[in-house]
């Protein structure tokens, strides 16, 4: 009998205890559980359904250099975005600078429809939300397959570099004296272009 009524007080105190916890939210936000006893502890979060993290920190997708005989620096993407499905044969190499008046320049190499690309080429770019723009070689005549596009400043363009900055590319196509390139863009790779053109226009 004594058992019986010590066990019924043991369980008696847990439920008790439970009952007496009370939850809180700390001036940072975050919750924690407050104990009867003046103890307390962080309040147990669920992540199953949290929200992926934004993986966006500036640091992966751009660097600034500084010129040590001028002292002039330069922010630029970190490293070229190959766009290609055959290891670079076919597709699309993006170099995004900022340049020193602020405005950011896409340099692309369109490799695998000959070399030469004109002054009036179009690039055609379809974003994932189904919007389009056609955009008109910003650099001169050339045999290097390089494409150039200069978006902000005197160069106009703003709504189109917006486009950029907010929305994944999906395909981009690039017209050649000869043909054209073409690649699909995983979302990886539009993700990194997206990230890259945001992070050039908040530094």
């Amino acid at each position: 009998m004594k058992k019986l009524i010590f066990t019924i007080s043991i369980l008696t105190f847990s439920v008790l205890s439970t009952f007496a916890q009370t939850e809180a939210t700390t001036n940072d936000g975050k919750k924690v559980i407050l104990n009867n006893d003046g103890t307390w502890k962080y309040a147990e979060t669920k992540t199953d359904n949290a929200e992926p993290k934004d993986n966006s920190d500036c640091s992966q997708y751009i660097s600034t250099e500084v010129d040590k005989v001028t002292g002039k620096s330069s922010v630029a993407a970190k490293e070229i975005l190959i766009v290609s499905k055959d290891g670079g044969k076919n597709g699309f190499g993006f170099y995004i600078l900022k340049s020193d008046k602020g405005s950011i320049i896409f340099s692309i190499q369109a490799v695998g429809a000959g070399s030469c690309i004109d002054d009036d080429n179009k690039m055609n770019v379809l974003f994932r939300d189904g919007s389009r723009i056609e955009l008109i070689n910003d650099g001169k005549f050339n045999c290097d397959a390089k494409f150039t596009q200069y978006f902000g400043g005197v160069f106009g363009k703003k709504k189109e570099l917006e486009m950029f900055r907010t929305k994944e590319v999906e395909t981009i196509r690039i017209w050649t004296s000869k043909s054209y390139v073409e690649e699909d863009f995983t979302s990886e790779q539009s993700k990194q272009l997206l990230h890259t053109v945001d992070c050039l226009l908040n530094n």
